[in-house]
């Protein structure tokens, strides 16, 4: 296929991978500017979401992001740039060119592919695939399934939902949770296992996603299954549709299938259902026999862990998109993942100590130790069969991906300027953990941060790799946000040996961003309380403003923590506590020293004599880039009036805000967090 993105001013990050990643290999991507005579004009183009960055008392947007987006071409081997009579423009073209003139001369090594098929090289994967389909083709409905898979690991995945279904007794619950990066073919995967599942006489299956939208692929591969085991729709299922109506965006899709089962006497007949609810609706989840998750990182956590806990006697599968536009955030496998991981092994220690302290017998002599024998026998038994039978938590990864090659330029790209990959970083401490007390805090200069420089990049993917491990939910427009947005800073806590060491990158044991807000005229927040309004940003002053009638509050100048993420190998030690009490300091004027304050403010743009109009058609990063961190003493703080933060109320953060670092709560909402589920 291809795809024309042609306002290039309403492009965001989500768009961008929301579109790209569903073109398929062979396809193109097409961006289309307006009269641009060169590349280095987008550097300071205006972007419409600008305007929800501006706000009364921070108004000056600089545009990083599009800047690091144009440099990110040139590493793209997949990319050509011409302009509107097709004229090829140097700077960022010619690894593109390369790339086709290697995959010319390697044409004889690639296997023609049919009609509208991807060209795909012979590897020993396919074979194995292929292998594994003829193998299974004598055996009864599994083979008609199997062979509808497209990848070794996902044929592999069906086969391990299939064995739970077969398998599953409703004594205990049971949960297998697969995990894939965008592409790989776990939706197709979860919709052939709900269609084994009809075929296993499971009557109440309920599906759930985010949207209605997201189950498309499930139901279409849950359709393809069930005509491959030989059902044909009005004869033997009936599809439903959904009814709602929103606007010019709704889109007809399926929300349910009906089957019948047993003979052809309608009275005889047994009714099997697989029907989608939403995930709040927790209600319609409570008689099922087995509940189906796609797209679990989407939907707020609180909900998935309720959904997944809910019921001791159920069958439930998880698919999650781990990498990519739908699901940025590692929580569902740092955190739901974990507690239904540590409560399998806790239910597999129990099974243990029951098999052994069943066994009962005489206390004396021989007698007591043919007991003891028979306890070990017995244990050793259910230890076998708990790593056989993979307990209560069975985890499955697809990692061949489907829509287009291994490796793919484009995908990789992608991932690389979003920084949606990041669970390839290496999370581990190389300086050890130091004592809070002697790390210290530095402020990010973010010009150098998305300046695309190499030691840049690995710095910025550590840190959204921090970002990603901490909170639950993140989106590729918070990378925007952090570079454009001109009241956001990012703050870095370091061991003290970071500046001894000019060789390596130091670990970054937390990271603070915070938001300037306040500084709105009296006669703007009148204006705006009296039409029920209110301006996007300064979060904190309009609530207040909002729930006392106060305007005076929002004329204060103030200081929003909008995130802490701390490094997972070192959360719950004090760093968290310590980066906070110096952002403090910082304010409080403490630190920051006359004699050692640089001359540019740490954020003020630098543009050298490199950058002039003479290399207008060489795109690279900029030669004389400011330096990445900027120790406290040297930046000076804005006057700050109150230092605040908004967050999901669970007793764990209440007592680090209110309790540990002293902060008082104003106000708390009472309604639920459409995002969060907080």
């Amino acid at each position: 296929g291809v795809l024309v993105l042609q306002d290039f001013e309403a492009l965001t990050p989500n768009l961008l991978a929301r579109t790209v990643e569903c073109v398929e290999g062979g396809g193109i991507v097409i961006l289309l500017l307006r009269t641009v005579k060169s590349l280095k004009q987008v550097y300071t183009m205006a972007m419409d979401v600008h305007a929800r960055y501006r706000t009364e008392g921070q108004g000056d947007v600089v545009p990083r992001f599009n800047e690091r987006f144009i440099l990110s071409l040139s590493n793209n081997a997949n990319c050509l740039v011409c302009d509107d009579e097709l004229n090829v423009l140097p700077g960022v073209t010619s690894a593109a060119v390369k790339s086709l003139e290697d995959k010319e001369a390697n044409l004889s090594l690639i296997r023609k592919g049919d009609a509208g098929d991807v060209i795909v090289r012979n590897n020993k994967e396919i074979q194995e695939l292929q292998d594994l389909k003829q193998s299974l083709e004598d055996t009864p409905h599994i083979g008609s399934l199997i062979a509808l898979a497209k990848t070794m690991d996902q044929a592999q995945a069906v086969l391990t939902f299939l064995d739970a279904v077969s398998d599953f007794s409703f004594q205990s619950s049971k949960t297998i949770a697969l995990t894939a990066a965008r592409g790989r073919g776990k939706s197709a995967a979860l919709g052939l296992c709900l269609a084994g599942a009809i075929h296993f006489q499971f009557g109440s299956i309920m599906v759930t996603a985010p949207e209605a939208d997201n189950l498309v692929a499930v139901f279409d591969f849950c359709i393809r299954g069930l005509t491959a085991l030989n059902y044909e729709e009005h004869r033997h299922y009936t599809i439903f549709y959904n009814t709602e109506k929103a606007g010019r965006e709704s889109r007809k899709c399926i929300i349910g299938i009906q089957v019948f089962s047993g003979t052809e006497s309608t009275s005889q007949q047994r009714r099997q259902m697989i029907s989608y609810a939403k995930p709040h609706e927790t209600g319609k989840f409570s008689q099922c026999e087995i509940l189906a998750i796609d797209e679990a990182a989407a939907i707020p956590l609180p909900i998935v862990r309720n959904l997944t806990t809910s019921s001791k006697n159920r069958l439930t599968f998880m698919s999650s998109t781990v990498n990519g536009y739908e699901g940025t955030g590692r929580a569902l496998a740092l955190k739901l993942i974990k507690e239904l991981r540590d409560s399998s092994d806790r239910q597999r220690i129990d099974n243990v100590k029951h098999a052994g302290s069943s066994i009962v017998g005489a206390q004396k002599k021989k007698g007591e130790f043919q007991v003891h024998e028979q306890r070990w026998k017995a244990e050793a038994s259910a230890v076998t069969d708990a790593v056989e039978g993979g307990g209560s938590l069975v985890e499955l990864a697809l990692h061949t991906p489907i829509r287009y090659g291994t490796g793919d330029a484009v995908e990789c790209w992608l991932n690389k300027l979003l920084c949606l990959d990041t669970s390839k970083e290496d999370d581990k401490l190389k300086g050890g953990t130091p004592s809070p007390e002697r790390c210290q805090l530095y402020l990010v200069n973010r010009d150098a941060l998305f300046s695309y420089h190499k030691l840049s990049e690995t710095f910025l993917h550590k840190m959204m790799s921090l970002y990603s491990a901490a909170h639950y939910k993140n989106s590729p427009n918070d990378l925007q946000m952090l570079s454009d947005a001109p009241a956001h800073k990012v703050f870095v806590l370091l061991s003290p040996t970071a500046e001894e060491d000019d060789i390596t990158l130091p670990d970054i044991l937390a990271v603070v961003q915070i938001a300037l807000e306040g500084k709105i005229s009296r006669k703007q927040v009148e204006a705006q309380l009296m039409r029920g309004q209110r301006s996007a940003g300064d979060l904190i002053p309009w609530t207040i403003s909002q729930q006392y009638g106060d305007s005076k509050f929002a004329q204060l100048s103030g200081a929003r923590v909008v995130r802490v993420a701390v490094h997972p190998s070192v959360q719950n030690m004090g760093y968290g506590s310590r980066a906070i009490e110096l952002i403090y300091r910082y304010y409080n004027g403490q630190i920051f020293s006359l004699n050692k304050s640089l001359d540019e403010d740490a954020d003020e743009r630098i543009i050298s004599d490199d950058d002039g109009e003479d290399d207008a058609n060489v795109i690279a990063p900029r030669k004389n880039a400011p330096p990445l961190l900027v120790p406290l003493e040297e930046s000076r703080p804005e006057r700050l009036d109150w230092i605040g933060t908004s967050f999901g109320l669970t007793s764990q953060l209440f007592n680090f805000w209110s309790k540990k670092l002293g902060l008082k709560l104003l106000y708390i909402r009472q309604t639920t967090n459409e995002l969060t589920g907080e």
